[in-house]
Parts: C-alpha cells; sequence; structure tokens
C-alpha cells in the first residue's frame, strides 16, 4: 500500500513516520507492506497523489492550504480514504467535504492506525485484482500478479512471487487449485504445483521453466496443451 504523509510540522511527521514504520513491521512475510512518502509542502505532493491508496493530512502553514489540495485531488479523480487529523485547524468545520475524507484529531498516535489502513487496503483491493489466502489463520489478499506459482512441499504450500520472495499459506494445493481456477493464466501442472502462465519462460518436453528460474516438472503428454496455454497468455501481454 502507498501511503502519502501530508503535515508541514517536521516533528510531527517524523513521529507518524515511526508509527506507520511498526505497523509496516508488523506485516512483514505478507505483499501488505507500507510504502511511505512524506511532504512538508503542497506541490511536490500534487505532481503524482494518484499513485496513494490512504493520505494522512494535516497542513495549515497557509491559509486555505487544505481545501486548494483537496480541490486539486478532486479535479484529478482522486477517490482514496484521505484522514484529516485536525490540531490548530479543525478540519470539521470545513463544508462540502468530498466523501472520501474521514476526521481525526492530533497527536498523532498509534491506536486508530489499524483501522485507517483497512481503510487503505480496501482501496488497494478495490483496484487490484487479488487472491485471498490465509497465513497463521489471518488472511493476506495478495495481488495476483505478483504470483509466479504456488508449490506443496512437506505438507505446506508457499506462494513464490516475482520479487523473489515467498508466503508460506495454510491452504493446501487441492484449494490453491479452487482458489485459482477462476483465473486462465493459472493451471495445476502436476501434484505439489500451480504455475501461472505469465510467467512460464519455455515449455519443453516434461519441463516448464519459470522467470525466476526455476524448473517445473510436467505430464509430457500436457506437453502441446502448456504451450498453447503459454503462447494465448503472450499475445495477451
Amino acid at each position: 500500500m502507498h501511503i502519502a504523509i501530508c503535515d508541514d510540522n517536521v516533528a510531527d511527521r517524523k513521529h507518524l513516520e515511526r508509527l506507520l514504520s511498526r505497523e509496516s513491521d508488523k506485516r512483514a512475510g505478507t505483499p501488505n507492506i507500507l510504502y511511505v512518502d512524506s511532504y512538508g509542502e503542497k506541490m511536490h505532493f500534487l505532481a503524482n497523489p494518484l499513485k496513494y491508496n490512504l493520505i494522512f493530512m494535516d497542513m495549515s502553514s497557509e491559509p486555505g492550504i487544505v481545501e486548494f489540495i483537496i480541490e486539486h485531488l478532486n479535479a484529478m479523480g482522486y477517490h482514496a480514504p484521505l484522514v484529516l487529523y485536525s490540531d490548530k485547524i479543525d478540519y470539521t468545520q470545513i463544508p462540502n467535504l468530498p466523501d472520501y475524507v474521514v476526521h481525526a484529531k492530533k497527536p498523532y498516535i498509534p491506536d486508530p492506525l489499524p483501522e485507517f489502513l483497512a481503510l487503505g487496503d480496501a482501496n488497494v483491493t478495490g483496484h487490484v485484482v487479488t487472491v485471498a489466502v490465509h497465513t497463521n489463520s489471518i488472511i493476506n489478499h495478495v495481488p495476483k500478479y505478483t504470483i509466479m506459482y504456488a508449490f506443496e512441499e512437506n505438507n505446506t504450500c508457499s506462494l513464490y512471487l516475482t520479487d523473489g520472495t515467498s508466503i508460506a499459506v495454510d491452504e493446501k494445493i487441492d484449494e490453491l487449485r479452487q482458489i485459482f481456477e477462476p483465473f486462465e493464466e493459472f493451471a495445476r501442472v502436476n501434484q505439489n504445483t500451480i504455475a501461472n502462465f505469465k510467467y512460464v519462460t519455455a515449455v519443453i518436453p516434461a519441463i516448464l521453466e519459470m522467470q525466476d528460474g526455476r524448473e517445473l516438472r510436467i505430464p509430457i503428454m500436457r506437453y502441446r496443451e502448456y504451450k498453447l496455454l503459454k503462447q494465448k497468455m503472450d499475445e495477451l501481454d
């Protein structure tokens, strides 16, 4: 998730950075870590605000600066959550704020952050197709496009991702097959493996070569089927 902090109080901005870093640490081992950018003035932020799934804001150094920013966000088509933290200015008194605005009060404290981050997570899942899996009984929404293959070994399944990391999941390979069934780029290629053919680099008799260099065994009688599936995925890219 991409987060922007817009706060012209340096100490407050740094404090929120630290709090969000702790929240990101809690998400280690999942694809849901936080990418945080901080801004102390409006124009650098407004250069590319649509990349953000969540914004925290308290800008009070200029009269009307928050109204100015929101007007520009509306013009750009922004619709992700924006948390306005009232301090010197009571932002609840600004009329006709868009529906994506959420109100809070300073100081920045840890307690409400998971609730606000859940709003950002919902924005991510609303724009990126995700696969819902579980890690230690906690649900993870993994972006579909990041999954190269799933592999079961020693009764444990892991998703191998395009960034070189992997995620151990509670689901078994049969359950993952059902989860991936709606997506045509995924196929169960052997008893222990489901491959994303968008990341197959070569299909040769008995073997799929994956983008990360791994070789996956396949039944030789399905070589032609998988060759055609790879060609189809290549044509769609």
